[in-house]
């Protein structure tokens, strides 16, 4: 970065100290987020024509669990250390490089495709690539975000993120379905390498300058600056209570979520794709809603009471879906559970990007996404020992979301320092 560059960065702060400009007038704002759309909607366009190609093509549909395994696997991994990398370099030069690598690697697909025989181990080498990527670039974005925006507009910018994210999951599989239903899978891979390139340029265009705290991390060792961030994590309890909480709502709710959600369909609601289809939809659907009132209201206080709240209303609407006997029932119950999972993930992530200095804020990131990642497979494992024991579908889900509604009752009762935390 530029001198000039700095000042006018330097310039921008000095402003933001008196009032929180607009976000929608925010440059840097602007790149990130029109990046984070093209690359939320790319990757949702790989992940479906994917699938969708060794369902359909190959006919190995048994065989996509190698696919999701061989991205979860070296994600988790790197996710160890991808929050250290990010507060010891440029944030935005490692999700400039995760970006352009992953266009590339799809540029390589394309051609894989036209010159050469696809594989389904062709899908599980890229995948196993997209996964280490994709860790260094989630650490690294949810650290550069308060680098950029005032402190007063965290939750609405996280809120924006958060929509752009949950609108792709949406919209872009039709968009996907349509390209190869009247075209092909070289178009659909080449139009993702394309976003996903285009997203990288933006992303170089965003002037963020170093910090002398994070010039400062270089004289220590790579594993001094790790160490400092797993103690940074033990030290406060207030990260403590938020990466356990993370842990309980992805190991006991998450995954038999996740991996339940089919079963429960046909067992429980007798029904088929479509309607399984339909029950997605109403979560992403609650979730979207849930991000679009955080952003509009841009809640700056109470941000652990309005948390916590919606974590245990969170924790009812599943009871209520793990009971429900009709799709619309179950629908309706997906989207409020949904909404508050939106209402609760985003005032967290925004409290922790405003409190926490910017040099340690790649690592505390890392490692609550390792929290909520790392443990997901865990869960599917318990779960799959559960359902062998003849435990049905419906009773794990229901006793998860107890054990997360008595937990998160719990913590808003017992600790007053993460309730009133803003």
């Amino acid at each position: 970065m530029t001198v000039k560059d700095a000042a006018v960065h330097k310039e921008e702060l000095e402003e933001s100290t008196e009032q929180a400009p607009s976000i929608f007038k925010n440059r840097n704002f602007l790149f990130l987020w029109a990046a984070a759309l093209l690359s939320s909607f790319g990757i949702s366009f790989f992940l479906f024509s994917e699938s969708w190609y060794i369902v359909n093509v190959l006919n190995l549909e048994a065989s996509l669990g190698f696919i999701y395994i061989a991205s979860s696997i070296p994600r988790v991994i790197f996710m160890i250390i991808s929050g250290t990398v990010a507060d010891r370099g440029s944030k935005t030069k490692i999700m400039f490089v995760s970006n352009f690598s992953r266009s590339i690697l799809l540029g390589g697909l394309v051609l894989w495709f036209i010159f050469g025989d696809i594989t389904l181990w062709t899908f599980v080498g890229v995948a196993f690539l997209f996964g280490i990527l994709d860790a260094f670039f989630w650490a690294a974005e949810s650290a550069v975000i308060p680098s950029i925006i005032h402190k007063d507009n965290l939750t609405r910018g996280n809120s924006i993120i958060q929509m752009t994210n949950q609108a792709s999951f949406i919209v872009a599989p039709m968009l996907a379905g349509l390209i190869i239903a009247y075209g092909n899978y070289e178009i659909v891979f080449a139009t993702t390498a394309v976003m996903l390139l285009v997203a990288s340029v933006l992303i170089y265009l965003i002037r963020v300058p170093l910090s002398p705290t994070t010039e400062s991390i270089f004289e220590k060792s790579f594993w001094k600056t790790f160490k400092e961030g797993v103690v940074y994590v033990r030290n406060s309890r207030m990260l403590m209570l938020i990466v356990l909480t993370t842990i309980f709502l992805n190991l006991f709710l998450v995954g038999p979520m996740t991996m339940g959600l089919p079963l429960f369909v046909k067992s429980v609601l007798g029904g088929d794709a479509v309607d399984f289809s339909l029950l997605e939809a109403a979560l992403a659907g609650g979730m979207l809603i849930g991000a679009i009132v955080i952003g509009v209201l841009n809640v700056s206080k109470n941000r652990g009471h309005i948390a916590l709240l919606a974590l245990i209303v969170a924790g009812i609407a599943f009871i209520g879906l793990s009971f429900s006997t009709t799709l619309l029932t179950g629908m309706v119950m997906l989207g409020v559970f949904g909404a508050c999972l939106s209402c609760s993930n985003i005032p967290f992530i925004s409290a922790i990007q405003s409190m926490i200095e910017e040099s340690m804020l790649g690592r505390v990131m890392g490692l609550i996404s390792l929290a909520s990642m790392g443990l997901i497979p865990v869960s599917y494992v318990i779960t799959s020992l559960v359902l062998s024991f003849g435990i049905s579908i419906d009773t794990i889900m229901a006793s998860g979301a107890i054990l997360l509604v008595l937990y998160s009752t719990f913590v808003y009762v017992k600790f007053k320092e993460l309730r009133e935390i803003s």
